[in-house]
């Protein structure tokens, strides 16, 4: 059986961290370093991945602590202990949905495609809860109900900085060191790990818009439901189900129906040109390239994206065996307009006395007689005037002697 001493603060001198907030912030820094590796692979801009992520950042704090605010108000003594976070008590599916509603607000303020980006996401999600779960491993966090099987995690010892309800089988219901517990965190990154595995398989084809968002959620709606039944947690409604089932349940919902919505929609493109703008949203003018002052909101348009779509799902077209070379082809058709024979290697060079050799020998021209030159003809001399004319011109001046 797997089992460790929990540790719950590590550091040099008076400088420490908690593990379970250093290895939420390694997760989510991981899953947005891929987030921002595929929007450049697909020739996205990438500073959009960059800037909606430092707003969800916002927003899975506060989604986390009202979440568990509000499945645990019993255990709150004043409304001010709910701004001690440092103390712990933060919901991941509350962090998971505060998120996306960041998200959703930043596409719709930039004009961007809010699928399109939790698509190129959804697998930085998933790496990065289980990059998360190890500082909850460390600090020994969701210890779930007690177990006698092999998968089961034995407490070593240690302070517990978010300790379990005291629901246990011995004297004060309380965990005891040497206790073998269901360790739900465990299970939690195995199972994230499985769903990036998933995710990166389904890319390998084309996908409609949405399809890999649906799919993450609705594999880790599920993976929370089955393992929340090993956790010790707040029953709700008397159904024996904690408020994470509970809202796994709705979401699982939502997402199976929106994904039998969609089965039928064309794929998404999966690579855009390089100097294409980012995601987008709708139809509109294109965006402007990276480096470049955005004037306004950006967009691709629907016509770029039904061309992309229509470019990658249309059959090829056969081609002859005789033209798949295209060097053979050019050649022959070359060679058959100058009425050479066309069965020469193309990538044997051939030689100008060659090429002489083998042409027909063309008729000689016959003499055309030589023209002499006509002489241009000499310029008219003016007429000159009539002493007539001239004498009558004379008259008119007024002679005095």
């Amino acid at each position: 059986m797997l089992g460790w001493r929990v540790i719950p603060r590590v550091g040099f001198g008076n400088f420490t961290v908690s593990p379970h907030g250093l290895g939420i912030a390694v997760g989510y820094f991981a899953g947005t370093m891929l987030l921002a590796r595929r929007a450049r692979e697909r020739g996205f801009n990438e500073d959009h991945a960059w800037n909606a992520a430092a707003l969800a950042v916002v927003g899975a704090i506060l989604g986390a602590r009202l979440a568990y605010i509000a499945g645990h108000l019993s255990d709150f003594q004043s409304p001010l202990e709910w701004l001690q976070i440092y103390k712990g008590g933060i919901s991941l599916v509350g962090g998971m949905l505060g998120g996306f509603l960041a998200g959703y607000i930043y596409a719709r303020r930039m004009n961007i495609d809010f699928l399109q980006l939790t698509d190129l996401g959804a697998p930085g999600i998933a790496i990065g809860v289980a990059i998360g779960r190890i500082g909850d491993l460390i600090i020994g966090d969701h210890l779930g109900k007690a177990t006698d099987g092999w998968w089961g995690w034995t407490y070593k010892g240690g302070e517990l900085i978010s300790q379990p309800r005291c629901t246990y089988s011995t004297v004060d219901g309380c965990i005891v060191q040497g206790m073998t517990v269901h360790q739900t965190a465990l299970y939690d990154m195995i199972w994230s790990l499985i769903i990036f595995a998933i995710l990166m398989r389904l890319e390998r084809k084309p996908r409609p818009k949405g399809f890999i968002t649906l799919t993450w959620a609705s594999l880790y709606a599920v993976g929370r439901i089955l393992t929340d039944f090993a956790r010790v947690d707040k029953e709700w409604f008397g159904l024996g189900l904690t408020g994470s089932q509970l809202t796994s349940i709705v979401v699982l919902g939502v997402c199976v129906y929106f994904l039998f919505e969609r089965r039928g929609l064309a794929p998404a493109p999966m690579v855009v040109p390089r100097d294409a703008p980012m995601i987008q949203r709708g139809t509109g003018s294109p965006g402007v390239q990276r480096g470049q002052e955005s004037p306004g909101p950006e967009t691709l348009g629907e016509p770029m994206v039904e061309a992309a779509t229509t470019t990658m799902t249309r059959p090829r077209p056969k081609v002859p065996e005789e033209e798949l070379d295209p060097n053979v082809s050019v050649f022959r058709k070359s060679r058959e307009r100058l009425g050479l024979p066309a069965d020469r290697d193309p990538g044997v060079p051939a030689t100008r006395e060659a090429e002489a050799a083998e042409a027909p020998a063309a008729p000689p021209a016959a003499k055309q007689p030589r023209r002499k030159p006509e002489p241009e003809p000499e310029p008219e001399p003016e007429p000159e005037p009539e002493p007539e004319a001239l004498d009558e011109d004379l008259d008119e001046f007024d002679w005095e002697p």
